[in-house]
């Protein structure tokens, strides 16, 4: 093995095989040397926690290898068809788009070409639009990103080329996923990067060698092209609210108040919340029948439990009424009554968001119930610094959580189970179809997880969770019935379905017994 001196290597003198060997000895040898200095660090520091965080992460480096290494199988036939299915889609909607700039300014437009955009809506040939801007590295810039074009579908003579503008980008963007590269095995893969965050959620990207892509935002819709090897079935499992659960249990722990954790525990939050929201609706007691009233049509096309939900999820996270309803595509002053009456249903929860900004001002650091610690650079009195402290706790516990899952399947099931995916609150693996009914109550089982805090307010006094899982299984990724973005219905045979306790009685359909759409 050749001895390398670094001070005096010039890479222009060697081959490229020599250059990606020395890449690769320095990528090793810096990052013993710097381990060296913040080792010492940490056990200066007198927190187990801490020391705890660094080897759970270092253990989490198995099971994510495993997966990387396996990757998923492809389905080449359902790849093509929601390719073509796509690409035809796209043209469809891209026709149009030409037709109705062509009305405007006498020719195409290119969504991709910034250039043609501004000029499209901005100009005076086009649209002529008040200009939308965004902050990038500190410069305002004129954009036509996506948050602009939003923006600008509040002037109705607009919103339909701007909804066609979206549609043909969102198209490009399904069908760039499903032409990424498979390995020859027919497999795709990804690399998960286990310390890429700031909370603690892993990311993901291409695999090591350039094919793949990010499994963790793959859409309903694509997901059909996954399946399981032969003989395999697959098991989709999930925690279930999960971060509204640790919202509660924080929300309980720094103000002593448990209406909302209480209304997560009730094992329907967002009737339970329509309820106390909108007490007039006529509520029964009866669970199905308030979920019927929570279904009720309550703005355009919203009902109670919509608003509950998404109204619910963002103003827990400090958003702001002008910013939701933008967002939701709602009036301002709607989500300013729903923010009202939600603080007022919960009145911990903005008891929270003071604590938090409290917390961000004398100690710049914040504590998850599961003991990640996180430094704030930001300025305290910034509201972004604030909106990103505040949803930290949450999502950081959630991700440990089911990392911590995700590990206990590695260490316990590995021989009966194979890991496929991790997604940010849900883990996707393959069994033998004949092992369904001891592997899935086995993985459920493991999936429950007690929390346990110490209250604020009164020392001594505790709280445990345990968050709800839910399995769903089936030959191919998606769910039986699909919901397309456009609220259209397709049928998966093949698809998830919620196991219930007994036993999949359907088949598998391959080949020729499996339906065209």
């Amino acid at each position: 093995m050749p001895w390398i001196s670094t001070e005096i290597f010039n890479p222009s003198e060697v081959s490229a095989t020599v250059q990606h060997q020395v890449y690769n000895g320095l990528d090793c040898c810096l990052t013993f040397e710097i381990y060296n200095v913040i080792g010492k660090m940490l056990q200066q520091s007198n927190d187990p926690a801490a020391q705890d965080i660094y080897n759970f992460e270092r253990a989490m480096q198995a099971p994510a290898l495993d997966m990387m290494e396996r990757g998923f199988r492809v389905d080449q036939f359902e790849r093509m068809s929601a390719v073509a299915e796509l690409q035809q889609k796209q043209a469809q909607v891209t026709d149009l788009l030409n037709k109705l700039a062509h009305v405007v300014w006498g020719k195409g437009l290119n969504p991709n070409s910034p250039a043609q955009m501004k000029a499209f809506f901005y100009g005076t040939n086009g649209l002529a639009l008040p200009e939308q801007h965004k902050i990038e590295k500190g410069v305002r810039k004129v954009s036509t990103n996506r948050d602009a074009l939003e923006k600008l579908q509040s002037y109705f003579y607009a919103r339909p080329i701007i909804n066609c503008c979206l549609a043909v980008k969102d198209y490009a963007k399904k069908i760039s996923v499903l032409t990424k590269e498979v390995d020859d095995d027919k497999r795709m893969r990804t690399s998960y990067n286990i310390a890429g965050t700031e909370s603690g959620r892993w990311s993901s990207s291409t695999s090591a060698f350039g094919t793949g892509t990010n499994l963790q935002n793959i859409t309903q819709e694509l997901r059909r092209v996954f399946i399981a090897d032969p003989g395999m079935k697959l098991c989709y499992l999930d925690l279930e609210q999960a971060e509204s659960f640790v919202v509660g249990l924080v929300v309980w722990m720094v103000t002593g108040d448990e209406t909302y954790l209480n209304a997560c525990e009730s094992g329907d939050l967002h009737t339970t919340t329509c309820k106390l929201i909108w007490p007039e609706l006529g509520w029964t007691s009866e669970k199905k029948k308030d979920r019927e009233i929570a279904e009720q049509t309550f703005y355009r096309n919203f009902s109670y439990r919509d608003m509950s939900k998404r109204g619910g999820h963002g103003t827990n996270y400090y958003g702001q009424p002008r910013t939701m309803a933008r967002h939701l595509k709602v009036v301002t002053a709607l989500m300013e009554e729903f923010r009202s009456k939600y603080f007022s249903a919960y009145p911990g929860i903005p008891l929270w968001h003071s604590w938090t900004a409290k917390q961000l001002s004398l100690h710049n650091t914040l504590t998850t119930p599961l003991g990640r610690k996180r430094i704030f650079f930001g300025r305290p009195d910034d509201d972004a610094t604030l909106r990103e402290a505040i949803a930290y706790v949450p999502q950081s516990t959630v991700a440990d959580l089911l990392n911590y899952i995700l590990y206990t399947f590695w260490t316990n099931l590995r021989t009966e189970i194979q890991l496929l995916a991790q997604i940010h609150d849900a883990i996707v693996f393959q069994f033998p179809e004949a092992t369904e009914t001891t592997i899935v109550p086995k993985a459920l089982t493991l999936a429950r997880v007690p929390i346990t805090v110490e209250s604020i307010i009164t020392p001594g006094l505790y709280r445990t969770i345990i968050i709800p899982s839910e399995a769903k299984i089936g030959w191919n990724w998606s769910d039986e019935t699909i919901k397309t973005s456009r609220g259209k219905k397709i049928k998966n045979p093949n698809g998830l379905i919620k196991w219930t306790g007994k036993a999949d009685d359907r088949k598998r359909l391959t080949g020729l017994h499996r339906p065209v759409s």
